[in-house]
């Protein structure tokens, strides 16, 4: 009876652990108290000024404390803000040399490779014509349209398909229950010219492997050759995010 009390215990002490660990990992408390909002709106700071990495590498990037140096100064040289508390806070960071321990809203599992460069820059005429056109941004902003249509439009908007808009934030959060979720992504490369025929062809390798086999009539009419005569990705390909 004792051993079973003790065992009993031990399972609601686990799942407290489990509990309490889950919500801190998924917290929206910050180190700092940064507002997208404040820097972004009123002060209109683009979002690839601080996460200057997004077009050019895999990840966006954490901003170095040196970005936000660069405009607030350190103790010795304050800038903006010079008496705020939460700037203090970074200045306290950059004067021992460390990190701002940021913690991680937007994740995705290490199993998925997802390249910012890659849609930042992807062309959007890759699209099929009407992809976005029934946008509702008042009732529906995080519709599949609406996302749709922010990614056509280009720059910041297209952090905002996916991240939603963080720049009405104060504090940074997962606008999408199933952000990240392979469904989720998917739901945007199957509005890609061409991407549902391909599926359809029953192998979607068949544009890589026997492109040379194919009737070339055939391969324009479904997407696979671009204007410049390069084969487009298949953007279903179990490959093409698992690599």
């Amino acid at each position: 009876m004792f051993q079973r009390q003790i065992f009993l215990v031990g399972l609601i002490v686990s799942a407290l652990f489990l509990s309490l660990s889950s919500k801190q990992a998924y917290a929206e408390e910050q180190p700092i108290a940064f507002s997208h909002k404040l820097h972004t709106v009123q002060n209109g700071i683009a979002c690839q000024y601080c996460h200057l990495y997004a077009r050019r590498s895999f990840t966006s990037g954490v901003p170095p404390v040196s970005t936000c140096i660069g405009c607030h100064g350190p103790q010795e040289q304050k800038l903006v803000q010079p008496e705020s508390v939460e700037v203090n806070k970074m200045r306290d960071y950059w004067a021992k040399g460390e990190p701002i321990p940021w913690v991680k809203i937007h994740d995705i599992p290490d199993f998925v490779r997802f390249p910012h460069k890659e849609h930042i820059n992807a062309d959007s005429n890759r699209f099929v014509d009407d992809a976005g056109a029934g946008c509702d941004p008042e009732n529906a902003p995080r519709s599949l349209e609406c996302k749709l249509a922010q990614f056509r439009t280009g720059g910041d908007e297209r952090c905002l398909s996916c991240h939603g808009d963080v720049r009405q934030m104060d504090v940074i959060k997962q606008v999408d229950e199933n952000f990240g979720a392979m469904g989720w992504c998917m739901e945007c490369h199957l509005q890609v010219k061409g991407a549902k025929e391909r599926k359809r062809t029953d192998n979607t390798l068949d544009g890589w492997y026997h492109a040379k086999e194919m009737d070339a009539k055939r391969e324009v009419a479904i997407g696979l050759v671009n204007e410049k005569g390069y084969h487009n990705p298949n953007m279903l390909d179990c490959y093409t995010c698992h690599y």
